[in-house]
């Protein structure tokens, strides 16, 4: 017998900003050689073009939602797939390369936020008062 298990809303909706054509992941690694470095390597956001560092921002936290909204739906699976899990349906295998993901994913939702707020202090900054 099985059972039904419904996902909760709050992970079931895109974020408004992100359509079935957006691809923020792509673009944000298409505009990250173009901004500028400083003598220690890190990014210069200060002296990297405007709209360039704005559009980094923007696909840096939209990346950063669908990462959240993905994380939080792997993690929902993982606790109500705990039967299969124990029994052996689902390969210990696979549940391992997932914690790999999900680490990963967590380091890369931190790096994300970092340059979000970078570029909207950036943003902030050449807004006049």
């Amino acid at each position: 017998m099985r059972k039904t298990v419904r996902v909760p809303e709050d992970l079931t909706t895109a974020p408004a900003d992100i359509n079935a054509t957006a691809r923020p992941m792509r673009d944000l690694l298409r505009q990250l050689p173009r901004l500028r470095s400083d003598r220690q390597g890190n990014v210069d956001y200060a002296n990297s073009h405007r709209v360039i560092v704005a559009e980094t921002g923007q696909n840096a936290e939209r990346i950063a939602r669908a990462q959240h909204m993905g994380m939080g739906a792997i993690g929902h699976l993982l606790a109500t797939s705990a039967p299969q899990i124990e029994d052996g349906s689902v390969d210990s295998d696979a549940i391992e390369a997932l914690g790999w993901l999900m680490a990963e994913l967590g380091d890369l939702g931190a790096e994300l936020a970092v340059m979000a707020v970078m570029a909207i202090r950036c943003r902030a900054r050449d807004r006049p008062p």
